[in-house]
């Protein structure tokens, strides 16, 4: 399970926003990759060409798999679990970018400037069921992509074949699939921010109780299609946002409607819980996030890196928690 929205400021700055919520414990690292490192492909054991640096989290694993990141360029791809829904081919297609679906996040985010060129390229994109060694499964994803401008994508590899769909909310859950969602908004059309107004029955007049009377009927349970909700609620209903600090700021606190401690999903393999937010911003390369364990904010820019390096970089960000002693 995971959650993700965009946020644009008044200024345009664009930031893609995620939690990561799984019951397999990740273990992340935050990745490096300069420009020009090939990343081994796990289809065909062929080192595919890169075009641009990226940052993000992820694993090293014999090569460097992707959850989430940002390029130099400013495109920001996240990667959600789409189980049940999630359909990939069996064989290569000669001609076609045969890729396994671990693959795709790092392939999109090493090769494409925008969200015009991730279009075209995807319309020749051949996902493989191929599992992930890591979790010795197949990994139903979707990926959601945004770059500087604000414009987003959904991409779903579905039963008919490969769906794109514009993503001008920039929300995006699990399952169902993207249009299911937006269908469902019809069911909460009510649901606002202001409060509601007092009413009279029989003389007498009845109040709301308290603030946030006009959110009654949002749920408030940690299904995709609940959270999905919360955070196209909390997107639409923010403030206007004047810079990044600001929309990183609003960022953590909208998809905190969302976050789950460790106990209150319990699934046959463990318990499903956010094991860390992030927040991406386009257009400074700038990679926002906390863990389960240190929910300070840590901050990474990959302006900061060389992007002619010969080797990537990894860093350690499972840290206990740190505080901030005022006396």
């Amino acid at each position: 399970m995971c959650t993700s929205i965009t946020l644009m400021t008044t200024n345009h700055i664009n930031t893609l926003s995620r939690t990561m919520d799984f019951a397999f414990v990740l273990n992340q690292e935050l990745l490096f990759i300069p420009r020009a490192y090939p990343l081994l492909s796990e289809i065909d054991a062929t080192e595919r060409p890169t075009n641009y640096a990226v940052m993000g989290m992820g694993r090293n694993i014999d090569t460097y798999v992707f959850a989430d990141g940002l390029n130099e360029a400013g495109l920001a791809c996240a990667t959600l679990y789409f189980p049940g829904y999630a359909h990939y081919n069996e064989e290569l297609i000669a001609g076609k970018t045969n890729l396994a679906p671990h693959e795709v996040a790092g392939w999109l985010l090493t090769n494409f400037s925008n969200i015009d060129e991730v279009k075209t390229a995807a319309a020749e994109l051949n996902i493989i069921n191929r599992p992930f060694k890591l979790m010795n499964i197949v990994t139903p994803f979707h990926w959601i992509i945004t770059d500087k401008t604000g414009a987003t994508i959904v991409i779903e590899p579905m039963k008919d074949g490969l769906v794109i769909h514009d993503n001008p909310h920039g929300v995006m859950t699990n399952s169902p699939d993207f249009n299911w969602h937006l269908t469902n908004v019809r069911n909460y059309v009510s649901v606002k921010p202001n409060n509601n107004k007092s009413i009279e029955l029989n003389g007498i007049t009845f109040e709301p109780f308290g603030n946030g009377s006009g959110a009654v009927g949002l749920p408030g349970d940690y299904l995709p299609p609940s959270r999905f909700l919360r955070a196209l609620f909390g997107k639409e209903t923010i403030n206007k946002i004047e810079n990044e600090d600001e929309c990183v700021n609003a960022a953590f606190h909208i998809l905190a409607s969302v976050d789950i401690p460790k106990g209150s999903v319990r699934t046959d393999q463990g318990v499903d819980y956010t094991q860390y937010t992030a927040s991406m911003v386009c257009n400074t390369g700038t990679y926002y996030f906390k863990t389960y364990d240190n929910n300070q904010i840590t901050r990474f820019c990959l302006f900061n890196e060389d992007f002619e390096a010969k080797e990537p970089k990894t860093w350690n960000v499972l840290l206990p928690q740190q505080y901030k002693q005022l006396n």
